[in-house]
Order: structure tokens, then C-alpha cells, then sequence
């Protein structure tokens, strides 16, 4: 292991765990990366005070999903709720972490779930989310937690859907600046795992010369076997990187959160549909 490897070395993935079919697509992605990368997994479940507040209100009520039944929302009543969705998010994280082999731990913490998440994430190397927190919730469409944590988390986040997997082809965007060489070396190393080829987006206006871009890709790449291509975009801008992806058929988008504005990131999130990893 070089140093630049040493230095992006992720020995902890937190996982953001609730009752969706997203979220169980981000335990398993936390799972395969922890395998791979020799990790441990912990798992955190948030216990929403927004929701608990709610139900203290005089018209709160339980839609009770599929029949057009309405009961009465308590506290308590919400509260039984929120542990049992707790209890199978332990299970599922016991269960899958334990048929791998991964160390894991779980926690169930109570506050506001995007900010609890951005505490917890700081005591670990890479965050997984689901791409949204409620199972209704079809398509790209990106969700305010997982918005939040693509935006403000200050660690590597996954943001993957249901019915989505890390997978060939990886693609990544590269400007040549600094953060985009650890998003490069991630890259790099999710196509050794997933033994497909690398293929690398360039920006219309790169921060560096384009001959400065081709010694310093040179240099990462140097002594890997893997299959690398380049796509040089028609802009700068987040659509001409989602036109890239779309074109590339990409497996797992890899791009650094710095080269994005912040306001741009969601549009990313919500442009593509395969998993989005967001280094530093």
C-alpha cells in the first residue's frame, strides 16, 4: 500500500439505518465495502424528535397503509413504532455482517435526523445513506437527509438506491487538483474490486494543463492492471458530468464534493440513478 492509500485507509463505515428499502440497499453496499476494504461497520438508527413531537399533537393520526384506516398517534404509540424499526434494523445489520465475517456495532441514538447523522458520521471514515428515508419514495429522487450528508458531511459518503449495487463501470471525475487524486485513488480501487474498467471524465477547462493532467493520471495509474478510459466533457458544469455518466453507462459514479458547488450537488444526486460516492 502506497502512502496516498495509507492516507485514504477506511477503517470504519457508518451506515444510517432506518425502515426503507434504500436504506437496506446502503447496509449491504456498507457490508460489501467493509469486505473488501477490511472495515468494520456500525450501524446507527435515528429516533426522529420531529416525529415524536408530532405525535404529541391533538390531530395527530396513523394512516394505516394499504387500507384507508385512521387510528389515533401517541407518543407511545410512536415510540413502540421507532423501537421495532430499530430492532429490525439491528437484525438485518447482525445478519448480514455476521454471514461476511464483519465486526459491527449498532446504536440507536434520539434527535433530528440529519443533524444526528452528521455527528455520528464525524467518528467515521465513509458514510453509507440510502438515497431516501421513506419506502414510498420511487425514482432518483434525492431525500433532505441524504442531501444534507452529500453536502455537509466533512467524510466520504455513499448515496445509493434500492435495487442498486457498487458496480462496474466505475467513473470518475478529474480536474487535477488535489481532491480530485483522492477521488481518483478511490476509483481506482473500487475497479480492482469490481474487476471492471475505469472510465474518467475531464472537464472542458481542467485546473491544470492537459498535458500536466496526462502526467499526473499517468502517475496514479501507474503499475495497475486495469482498463482505463477518458471522455473529455463538452462543459464544466454538473449536467455535462451527468451526460457523461448517462453516455459511460455507469456503474458507480466517483466524484469529488469540492469540485461541485454545493447547490449542484443535489441536482447530481437527483440526475443519476447509480450509486454516488463523494470524497472530500
Amino acid at each position: 500500500m502506497d502512502e496516498q492509500e495509507e492516507d485514504l485507509k477506511i477503517r470504519r463505515i457508518l451506515v444510517a439505518l432506518d425502515a426503507s428499502r434504500h436504506s437496506l440497499a446502503a447496509l449491504r453496499a456498507a457490508a460489501e465495502l467493509a469486505d473488501s476494504l477490511e472495515a468494520e461497520v456500525f450501524g446507527v438508527f435515528v429516533e426522529d424528535v420531529n416525529l415524536l413531537h408530532a405525535a404529541g399533537l391533538p390531530m395527530a393520526r396513523e394512516l394505516r397503509f394499504p387500507f384507508a384506516r385512521h387510528a389515533q398517534m401517541t407518543p407511545q404509540r410512536m415510540k413502540r413504532q421507532l423501537r421495532a424499526q430499530a430492532l429490525q434494523a439491528r437484525r438485518a445489520l447482525s445478519s448480514i455482517c455476521e454471514t461476511r465475517g464483519i465486526e459491527w456495532a449498532f446504536e440507536v441514538v434520539r434527535g433530528r435526523v440529519s443533524s444526528s447523522l452528521l455527528e455520528e458520521a464525524a467518528k467515521a471514515d465513509l458514510l453509507c445513506i440510502g438515497r431516501a428515508s421513506r419506502p414510498v419514495v420511487q425514482g432518483p429522487k434525492t431525500g433532505s437527509t441524504a442531501r444534507a450528508a452529500a453536502v455537509r458531511a466533512q467524510r466520504v459518503v455513499l448515496v445509493i438506491s434500492q435495487g442498486t449495487r457498487i458496480q462496474a463501470p466505475v467513473v470518475v471525475t478529474y480536474d487535477g487538483s488535489p481532491e480530485a487524486d483522492q477521488a481518483l485513488l478511490l476509483a481506482r480501487r473500487l475497479t480492482v474490486e469490481t474487476g471492471g474498467f475505469l472510465s474518467i471524465l475531464v472537464p472542458a477547462e481542467p485546473s491544470i494543463s492537459p498535458e500536466e493532467l496526462q502526467d499526473r493520471l499517468a502517475d496514479n495509474l501507474e503499475g495497475k492492471d486495469i482498463v482505463v478510459r477518458y471522455r473529455e466533457l463538452a462543459g464544466s458544469g454538473v449536467m455535462s458530468i451527468i451526460r457523461g455518466v448517462q453516455m459511460e453507462g455507469c456503474g458507480t459514479l466517483v466524484v469529488s464534493r469540492a469540485s461541485l458547488p454545493q447547490d449542484e450537488i443535489g441536482k447530481l444526486l437527483d440526475g443519476v440513478t447509480c450509486p454516488v460516492l463523494l470524497t472530500g
